[in-house]
């Protein structure tokens, strides 16, 4: 399987290189049962953005530099096969799936097992921005600190050549040079945490430019498990249908059989899934359902088409023109934070192999959110044989 990434930008055609990476790595689980049927559920209380088994493909995305004003940062980045995705996915991107930006560093070292009394204002990446003038407006209280009280804001004023006392906010007002002057002007990894009074409390979204920092750049954060996110994600037992059969790379799309009869599909703005019929005559590779009621339940007889197949409509804004404006067919099982796509099949053995695919999702200062087709991944999920359950969750 490859799939093709673009980027089509108002000033530049960028091609994305997609390399597959094989491998067996999967989430821990949990056996989810209705009657005579199982399924293998992922185990959120043991998942984290750490522990997802890297995505298996590489990739880029570069924003023309005319237009990243528009956008209030650079989301741009690039990623290769084998990369976990802790250091791919920013907190912007998942701002409105896990509102990962509500949690503060003390809430954080509260549910992690990790060890945070070693930890340096380097470990939180997103200081390296930070300027005095930033971090009076996250934290307020500083401005009424004399300057020796607080040690990195300290040093950074005498590197502008302001030395001696006085409040900080009154040297903030009368010294814009020195106001302005970023921490990533010092060596960070000489300051511990709370060399800031009151860091550790505050929101990381009161921070400026938060919206950049990678999840692996706020400490802990990447072993926080997906069940404890401020935005818990959804389990996605709601709906369960039964993997009848798999149907390899022989099939063709038939223009009898309308999007009615798929569960899979294109995600709209509102993180709904919109089923989308496979293409007449094209590659159409995909899982038969039925229904635990029957054959009069409403899932018997649907299709779960194949994304290394098909590709279809998503994102939305301007960011929606990248990848050529499409992602893997599929559906939001879990919530919007990824996409669930059935990847593979294999008919002699009667099993069907899935992956996750993330999205970049920027919130301009002055305009609506915008986000990309789901298209980096996939990340290797939980596969399903024939005549055990298939979790499709509500869809959106």
């Amino acid at each position: 399987m490859k799939f093709k990434k673009y980027l089509l930008a108002t000033t530049a055609l960028i091609s994305v290189a997609s390399q597959p990476q094989p491998s067996l790595a999967q989430p821990p689980t949990l056996t989810y049962s209705v009657g005579k049927y199982q399924a293998q559920a992922p185990d959120w209380a043991k998942i984290t953005w750490g522990t997802l088994p890297p995505v298996q493909e590489s990739g880029y995305l570069s924003i023309p530099k005319n237009l990243i004003p528009q956008f209030g940062y650079d989301p741009s980045r690039s990623w290769s096969a084998g990369q976990q995705v802790d250091s791919i996915v920013m907190l912007g991107d998942v701002e409105d799936a896990f509102r990962l930006d509500s949690f503060t560093l003390n809430q954080i070292s509260a549910i992690t097992p990790a060890n945070s009394a070693k930890l340096t204002l380097k470990d939180f990446g997103l200081m390296e921005w930070q300027t005095p003038q930033s971090l009076v407006k996250a934290i307020p209280s500083l401005g009424n600190l004399n300057v020796n009280q607080v040690q990195p804001i300290r040093d950074l004023f005498i590197k502008a050549g302001v030395s001696g006392g006085g409040k900080i906010g009154q040297i903030i007002n009368y010294n814009p040079k020195a106001a302005n002057l970023t921490l990533g002007n010092l060596d960070l990894s000489k300051y511990s945490l709370n060399s800031i009074p009151r860091l550790n409390i505050t929101q990381i979204n009161k921070f400026s430019g938060w919206q950049r920092s990678f999840i692996n750049q706020v400490p802990n954060l990447d072993q926080v498990p997906f069940d404890k996110m401020p935005l818990p994600i959804q389990s996605g037992t709601g709906v369960v249908g039964v993997a009848s059969v798999v149907l390899g790379k022989a099939e063709r799309g038939d223009a009898k059989v309308g999007a009615n009869y798929f569960v899979s599909g294109s995600v709209n703005s509102r993180s709904a899934t919109i089923p989308v019929a496979c293409e007449a005559g094209k590659e159409c590779a995909y899982m038969e359902l039925g229904d635990l009621a029957g054959q009069g339940g409403s899932l018997y007889g649907k299709r779960w088409a194949s994304g290394s197949s098909q590709q279809v409509k998503g994102g939305f804004g301007f960011l929606s023109v990248v990848n050529g404006g499409k992602e893997p067919t599929g559906r939001l099982v879990y919530g919007p934070g990824f996409k669930v796509a059935l990847i593979g099949v294999n008919e002699s053995k009667g099993t069907a192999d899935f992956g996750l695919f993330f999205r970049i999702c920027v919130r301009p200062p002055l305009g609506p959110r915008t986000c990309t087709p789901y298209f980096i991944g996939p990340i290797p999920w939980i596969p399903v044989s024939e005549n055990n359950l298939v979790i499709l969750g509500a869809g959106g």
